[in-house]
């Protein structure tokens, strides 16, 4: 498909088809953040309705994380083969029907077992959909994933939104969970129907000339390696497990430290949380200006500066408002961290995005690590005492990122 010659386009598709195919792919990413913006905030209250400790929500935050990323890895493997639509539709029905599981779940294990399925379904759904776009916008990887987190975050700012306004009604959690599974299916059905392109990967090539497995399987496992041999992708991967301590991990804990550290109300933790969404959807609208600009490897390291100052002086902070103002700041300053990093992980391995994606799934089994850590810290210390544990995504790239463009 030709490109738009706008570099500030939405997606640079040709044709009202493919603009269409972009739009799809960034409700996809809206969906998926309104999913995790309500499960955030519902967590407490299905705790509560459920009867869990902090070892189970651990267990329910980290293990699904880990085993996701055993299947994940060769989903997004094959990702790079003609089965693509394929992974996207079929995964789109996953999420419907683990949605469906939590909406009726009255004890923890059909939980864990929903969340378990919701991993690798969304690798499939969301994941893919993000390589896809991204295929189709060579060359401008982080200006695009700037502007997916952007449609992320917005998701993620309504969804503790709609929770609340369902809470106002009294009707408790498990509606919007509902909801959500109507959502998904609307989405994969609208997937299915779509015309969605291969990715420009040597076994699509080989698929077509010699449908045999065993090609196919030779040229993937042979991008593989190329890509493990690969230090500024490895280094990527290693980067966005470390950094997300200070966005998917602290925003998971956010909603109990509001509720058992800071004593919040239901009504006035969604609300919080709404704004402290807020916050991040400016920060994610700041750094698509940003990044037309300016290195994104050096704002990085700038943000990730001031962050880890703002976040010592969140954990020492004795007042709830001066705690409040400093989460704010926290993530109106996170800046580009997913956006860059995650560009830079595509920018790495040319053609080859399902592969650049199997590996953040197998370097998932790293971050998935550090809730269950941070949980079972909290069950024997206090959950302020084991959060200190985050500052090591701010460290670790101050150390570790240096700048693309000198």
């Amino acid at each position: 498909m030709a490109a738009s010659k706008n570099p500030g386009a939405l997606v640079r598709l040709a044709g009202r088809g493919g603009f269409l195919l972009g739009l799809l792919f960034l409700a996809i990413e809206f969906f998926d953040e309104l999913d995790y913006g309500v499960r955030g905030a519902a967590l407490p209250w299905l705790r509560d309705d459920l009867g869990l400790g902090y070892a189970q929500l651990g267990l329910l935050l980290g293990l699904p994380h880990i085993l996701g990323s055993l299947v994940e890895w060769v989903l997004m493997l094959l990702g790079d083969t003609p089965l693509r639509k394929r992974l996207i539709v079929g995964g789109g029905f996953a999420i419907t029907l683990a949605l469906g599981l939590i909406a009726t779940a009255g004890a923890f294990p059909p939980l864990l077992v929903a969340w378990l399925i919701s991993f690798p379904a969304s690798g499939a759904f969301v994941s893919l959909s993000q390589a896809t776009l991204m295929d189709l916008n060579p060359g401008r990887e982080a200006q695009m994933m700037a502007r997916w987190t952007f449609l992320g975050s917005l998701g993620n700012l309504v969804g503790p939104l709609l929770l609340a306004g369902g809470f106002a009604l009294g009707w408790g959690w498990r509606w919007a969970f509902w909801m959500l599974a109507g959502l998904a299916l609307i989405l994969a059905l609208a997937a299915w129907r779509s015309r969605i392109p291969l990715p420009a990967h040597p076994a699509v090539e080989a698929a077509r000339s010699d449908p045999g497995v065993r090609r196919v399987g030779a040229e993937l496992l042979r991008g593989l390696g190329q890509a493990l041999r690969s230090p500024r992708l490895l280094l990527m991967i290693l980067l966005l497990q470390l950094a997300d301590l200070m966005m998917d991990v602290l925003s998971s804990y956010l909603p109990l430290f509001y509720a058992d550290v800071m004593r919040l109300q239901p009504a006035q933790v969604a609300l919080l949380l709404s704004i402290t969404t807020l916050a991040g959807l400016a920060s994610d609208a700041l750094v698509i200006p940003l990044l037309e600009k300016f290195d994104g490897s050096r704002v990085v390291r700038l943000s990730a500066l001031v962050v880890g100052v703002l976040y010592i002086a969140f954990l020492l902070a004795p007042w709830a408002a001066a705690q409040i103002a400093l989460v704010l700041l926290l993530k109106l300053l996170t800046l580009g961290w997913y956006s860059v990093l995650q560009g830079e992980a595509y920018a790495a391995a040319p053609g080859r995005s399902g592969t650049v994606m199997a590996l953040n799934s197998l370097g998932g089994l790293i971050g998935g690590i550090f809730p269950w850590v941070i949980g079972v810290a909290a069950e024997q210390i206090g959950l302020r005492p084991a959060m200190w544990l985050l500052l090591l995504g701010p460290l670790s790239i101050l150390l570790l990122l240096r700048p693309t463009r000198q």
